[in-house]
């Protein structure tokens, strides 16, 4: 567990007020002395469970929790809304508030489990498709998965035991079978050599539709002579609907001059959506 994904945790639970000052002296603890933690539970398999279900329909799924330790683990079990966006950062803010939220729809079968020690417990969870017509595209939340914070056994001298939080998010995504449309913003955020002279290009890949992809991005670099000097191709994960990403494409030591980029996003619909950049390096 590293000292900021603890101090996450704690920040979860302190009044917003006293959370910043207190951050800040743990901060200094844990640069200062070493920080005995670990993982007392894993969710196994994939962090995204998706659906096809038509209105009024239901389905059951399930998600295995593990005991990585020889004592009994208590889990709590809850639900949250889930976005991120291409500067990195994560929402998980209440269920039911993210305007294409299922988690009304997602029912897990218990609130809390205990796993035995080593062992594997399946929780499993019911969605139910509302009887509405006019539902298209893609419906999705999140089931987290936490375990209780313990203090590690007999802190030695020099060290301090602070208790760990560890939480798994696993995307609960229902598609409806009316197709819902799939387009993509692609828009120009920068270029520049990086530490080991490579030239580099970052676009965002916003999804402004209404149904989840995977985009297929890929990016082709001509010099002035209209001769093709690289080629590169890139498959991402599930892109919601209001959600994005940041593409980077690193083209290796080519020479300076000016360039003409074409970046293409394939969502899986009929067309290929394309954009064009003049690059100076």
């Amino acid at each position: 567990m590293s000292p900021l994904a603890y101090l996450a945790a704690v920040r979860r639970v302190m009044p917003h007020h006293a959370a910043p000052v207190l951050c800040a002296l743990l901060a200094a603890l844990l640069l200062a002395l070493p920080l005995r933690a670990g993982a007392q539970i894993a969710v196994v398999g994939n962090a995204v469970d998706e659906h096809e279900a038509g209105p009024g329909q239901r389905y059951v799924s399930s998600i295995t929790v593990r005991n990585l330790t020889s004592e009994p683990q208590p889990v709590r079990i809850y639900q949250t809304d889930y976005r991120f966006s291409a500067n990195g950062t994560s929402n998980f803010d209440s269920a039911g508030t993210v305007p294409r939220s299922n988690a009304a729809w997602v029912k897990p079968s218990a609130s809390s489990i205990t796993i035995p020690p080593l062992a594997d417990v399946v929780l499993n969870y019911a969605v139910t498709v509302p009887a509405i017509d006019s539902l298209r595209g893609t419906y999705w939340s999140a089931i987290m998965v936490e375990g209780q914070p313990r203090l590690p056994p007999q802190a030695g001298r020099g060290e301090i035991g602070l208790g760990a939080v560890f939480r798994y998010a696993v995307q609960v995504a229902t598609h409806l079978p009316a197709a819902g449309s799939r387009r993509v913003r692609i828009t120009r955020q920068g270029f520049l050599t990086d530490s080991t002279g490579a030239r580099v290009f970052d676009v965002v890949v916003e999804n402004t539709g209404e149904r989840a992809y995977r985009p297929n991005l890929w990016i082709e670099l001509y010099d002035g002579r209209g001769v093709m000097r690289k080629r590169i191709e890139q498959q991402r994960g599930l892109l919601y609907p209001g959600t994005s990403l940041k593409q980077r494409f690193s083209f290796g030591a080519i020479p300076r001059g000016v360039y003409k980029a074409l970046v293409f996003a394939d969502t899986g619909d009929d067309t290929v959506s394309a954009a064009q950049y003049k690059l100076t390096f």
